[in-house]
C-alpha cells in the first residue's frame, strides 16, 4: 500500500479506491487496534458507489509510531492526506476510536466533511466501559499485546459472532498482533485520555449524522448512543444480536445502512 509523509516526517499507510468518476468520497476510520485491512470487505462493498479512503492513523497498523499522539495530530494528518489526494470534502465513517476521530474532524474541520457516520461511540461512557479500557492498559503493560488481544475479544465481539467463529479466535489474535505494535497501541491508549470530550465535540457538529449502536456492546449503551445522536441533531439506529464491532459482525447490514444514509 502507498504511504504519505506528514509535516513532522511520519509515514502513514493508506489505500484509496477512487470509485466512480466524479463520485463522492468516504473516509473509513479504524478502531484502535485495527488497520486498513479490517475495512477490506467494506471497501469492496462501498467502492462501486464511492471513492473509499482507508488509512492507518499514526500509531496504527503499518503507519509510524511517534513518541506521543494528540487529536490535533490526527486531524492535521487527515487534512494533509486529503489534500495530497485532491479531495476537498468527504463523508466520514468512523468505528469506535475512529468514530472519535471522525467526530472531531466534523467538529473542528467542518469544511472537509459532508456527512458523518459514528459507529459504536457514546456520549456517556459508563464505569464498565472505563474499567474495560483500563483493563486493556494494565494487560498490555504487564502481559503484552497478545494477552491484551485475548482480553479484548469478549468485550468487543457479541456472543453470536464468538459462537460462530470460536475455532478461529486464535487466528484473529495472531492477526491483531501482526497488524499492531505494542508501542503504537500504548501511545493510542495514552492519547485517548487527552482527547476532547465526545459530548463537547458533538455539540459543534453541523453536518447530517448517523449514530449506530448494538445491544450486546459492553462499551456503548443504547442510551449513550441516543444521547450522542441527540447532541449532533442526528439519527440513531440500534442493531440487535451483535456486540461492539458492528462492521465485522454484520458487514452487509453495516454497508447497506451506510450506503443508504450517504446517498
Amino acid at each position: 500500500m502507498p504511504t504519505w509523509t506528514t509535516d513532522d516526517g511520519l509515514n502513514l499507510n493508506y489505500k484509496f479506491d477512487e470509485g466512480p468518476d466524479d463520485g463522492p468520497t468516504l473516509v473509513l476510520f479504524n478502531g484502535m487496534t485495527q488497520s486498513t485491512e479490517h475495512w477490506s470487505s467494506q471497501a469492496e462493498r462501498l467502492s462501486p458507489d464511492f471513492g473509499v479512503l482507508r488509512w492507518d492513523a499514526r500509531g496504527q497498523g503499518a503507519s509510524d509510531v511517534p513518541e506521543s499522539i494528540s487529536m490535533e495530530d490526527h486531524l492535521r494528518d487527515l487534512a494533509g492526506l486529503l489534500d495530497h489526494l485532491d479531495v476537498d470534502r468527504a463523508h466520514m465513517v468512523g468505528f469506535s476510536h475512529g468514530a472519535r476521530l471522525a467526530l472531531a474532524m466534523a467538529a473542528r474541520r467542518p469544511e472537509r466533511v459532508d456527512k458523518l457516520v459514528l459507529c459504536s461511540l457514546t456520549a456517556e461512557p459508563t464505569a464498565l466501559a472505563r474499567t474495560i479500557v483500563t483493563s486493556w492498559k494494565k494487560t498490555l503493560e504487564h502481559g503484552g499485546l497478545e494477552a491484551m488481544s485475548w482480553t479484548a475479544l469478549p468485550a468487543i465481539l457479541g456472543n453470536r459472532y464468538l459462537e460462530q467463529h470460536e475455532s478461529i479466535l486464535s487466528g484473529i489474535v495472531r492477526a491483531s498482533i501482526r497488524r499492531n505494535s505494542e508501542a503504537g497501541v500504548e501511545a493510542l491508549l495514552d492519547a485517548m485520555d487527552e482527547y476532547p470530550d465526545v459530548a463537547e465535540l458533538a455539540r459543534d457538529v453541523e453536518c447530517e449524522t448517523l449514530v449506530l449502536s448494538a445491544d450486546e456492546d459492553l462499551l456503548v449503551t443504547r442510551e449513550g448512543a441516543e444521547s450522542l445522536a441527540e447532541l449532533t441533531d442526528g439519527t440513531h439506529r440500534h442493531f440487535s444480536g451483535m456486540g461492539h464491532t458492528i462492521p465485522i459482525e454484520a458487514p452487509e447490514r453495516f454497508a447497506d445502512t451506510v450506503r443508504s444514509f450517504l446517498r
